[in-house]
This record gives C-alpha cells, sequence and structure tokens, in this order.
C-alpha cells in the first residue's frame, strides 16, 4: 500500500539570500542555531555545501529568472507560487503586488489551485487585521500569497483566528497587533510560535506561512534590526524543528536576496535558500530556481 503524502509546512521567507562571507552578511556573521541546524551545522552564505540526503536537502537556487535587473517580490512571489516565470511574462522583475501578467497565472496555477486539482488540501497561517481586509477590498490590491489565497478559496485568517490560536501574526508574537493597532490579542514567544504552527490545521496536506519582516530589516540597513528579526526567527525554527511530526516535511525558501547584504538598500540577485527537512525532502533535490519549487512539491505530494 502506498503511505500518504508527508504534511508539509511551508515557511517562505521574504528577502533572504545566500550572500558572501563577510561582515556585511548578518546570516554569516550571528550565530544562529536553528539556520545551522536547518544546513548541517553550517551558516548560511554563498560557500555552504550544498546537502542531498533523504530527508534533508539543502541548495541555493536562482531567483534572478533569467531577466535582467533585480529580483522582486511580486514576480518572484509569483512564479514560486505558480511554477510559471512571471518575470519573464512581464519582461521585468516588478513588486511587491503582482504584475498585471501575473494576475491570470496565481488565479489558474498558484499552489493551492494546483493541490485542490491533486485532490490534496492547502492552508494559510497568517492572519491579518480588519484594517488590512478594508485596504485591499477597497483598492483591490492583493498580495502574491492572499491572491493566492482568493483565487483557490483558501481561508484567510483574522483576529478572531488569533485570538484562538488559531493563526500567526505576520511577526510571530503579535506585539505590532498590540503595540500599532492597539488590539487585544494574546502575545505568543516566538519559540511558541514555531510549536503552533506545527499543530495548525492538522487536516491540511500543506501549510503556508510568510514571514516578511527579514526583507523590512534588510532594506532598512541596521544591523541591529536585522539581528532583532533573526533572533526572532531562530527561535520560531527552534520550536517548528522541535515539533516536527516523523511524518511531517519543512520547506524553507525566499523570493529573492536582500538581508544578506546590509551595505546595500536594495535587494540582490544572490541565489536563494531551498531548505527541504523531513519526509519526502529528497523530492526537492531537483530544484533549480524559483520555477521548480511549486511544480515539484505539488508532484511529490500525489505521488
Amino acid at each position: 500500500m502506498t503511505s500518504p503524502p508527508p504534511r508539509t509546512l511551508f515557511v517562505f521567507l521574504d528577502g533572504v539570500g545566500l550572500g558572501p562571507p563577510d561582515e556585511a552578511n548578518p546570516l554569516h556573521t550571528l550565530t544562529l542555531p536553528s539556520f545551522e541546524r536547518m544546513a548541517g551545522g553550517q551558516r548560511w552564505d554563498s560557500e555552504i555545501h550544498p546537502i542531498s540526503q533523504p530527508n534533508h536537502v539543502f541548495q541555493p537556487i536562482d531567483a534572478t529568472l533569467g531577466v535582467a535587473g533585480l529580483p522582486q517580490s511580486g514576480t518572484g512571489q509569483a512564479t514560486l507560487f505558480t511554477g510559471v516565470n512571471c518575470a519573464e511574462r512581464a519582461g521585468r522583475h516588478f513588486g511587491p503586488y503582482p504584475h498585471s501578467t501575473s494576475k491570470p497565472v496565481i488565479a489558474h496555477h498558484n499552489l493551492f489551485v494546483q493541490l485542490r486539482e491533486a485532490g490534496r488540501t492547502g492552508a494559510f497561517a497568517n492572519a491579518y487585521p480588519d484594517r488590512f481586509f478594508r485596504f485591499v477590498e477597497a483598492r483591490n490590491r492583493w498580495t502574491v500569497t492572499t491572491l493566492c489565497c482568493v483565487e483557490a478559496e483558501v481561508k484567510l485568517r483574522r483576529e478572531d483566528d488569533l485570538r484562538n490560536g488559531e493563526a500567526l501574526a505576520a511577526d510571530l508574537t503579535a506585539s505590532a497587533w498590540r503595540e500599532s493597532l492597539g488590539l487585544d490579542v494574546p502575545l505568543l514567544a516566538e519559540r511558541e510560535a514555531g510549536e503552533r504552527l506545527a499543530r495548525l490545521s492538522p487536516e491540511a496536506d500543506l501549510v503556508l506561512f510568510e514571514y516578511y519582516l527579514t526583507d523590512k530589516a534588510g532594506h532598512s540597513q541596521d544591523l541591529g534590526r536585522a539581528t532583532a528579526v533573526l533572533r526572532s526567527l531562530d527561535a520560531f525554527f527552534c520550536g517548528l524543528l522541535d515539533a516536527l511530526g516523523s511524518d511531517d516535511l519543512l520547506i524553507v525558501t525566499s523570493d529573492h536576496g536582500n538581508l544578506e547584504d546590509l551595505a546595500t538598500k536594495s535587494h540582490t540577485r544572490n541565489p536563494v535558500p531551498l531548505v527541504a527537512l523531513g519526509r519526502g525532502a529528497e523530492a526537492l533535490a531537483g530544484v533549480e530556481s524559483l520555477v521548480d519549487v511549486t511544480p515539484t512539491l505539488v508532484a511529490s505530494m500525489n505521488k
């Protein structure tokens, strides 16, 4: 009898590349135990040795997509979550929101749609406050991930879901919800956020979580801010890694480089990391670029 596919937890990190091992790269200079654990004891930089084992893959993948200029979130994420080269379709890198030529691709080919067509189910872990919905619905200006959910009729979680422990805040702890939005939601330690993601939506074959503060920290060129973000994220991964079950698969990747080079305010053309850890990880070993991630993952879940 064929065993069911592993339950996949997909953590998308915005703006994290593999840059030179120099002082401008906090992924190289900081000690981040959970990051190193995902890379077989190595730091995340351009000198990392790829890993290709039955239950562990770590390798750099291309984010430039054969298009000149600096990669951007709109076309990069659309490519990552559809398997279609959306930068090539647009004739340029574009962001942060989806390009007009990407929207029909997202509508018909996004990760959640592909999962549904393969008889699998997907869920999105992020919660959004009411004011987010008022903004995007008034302007019809969805992000790539939320547009994927809208087009595939995947639930977008709200304040009540966060309050009830059935979602994650984008900053992991929900401190921004309390301090910036004045909303009375429970605070969560980063490690607890990782543990929550591991047990969220147990009925779903794949659960996606998006983390964008890495990109914000990269644009700031502020080492203190980058350090705080990476230490917070490292604690989150500690909880998540420890909570993974024997039938779970963790995927971690990004859309473009940024945080790995604080010497520049812009994005970079560096490759981005691809982590696959857990049962079935070897299926991702052939991924070479953002184009390959979604089709490879969906195909592996349909075997």
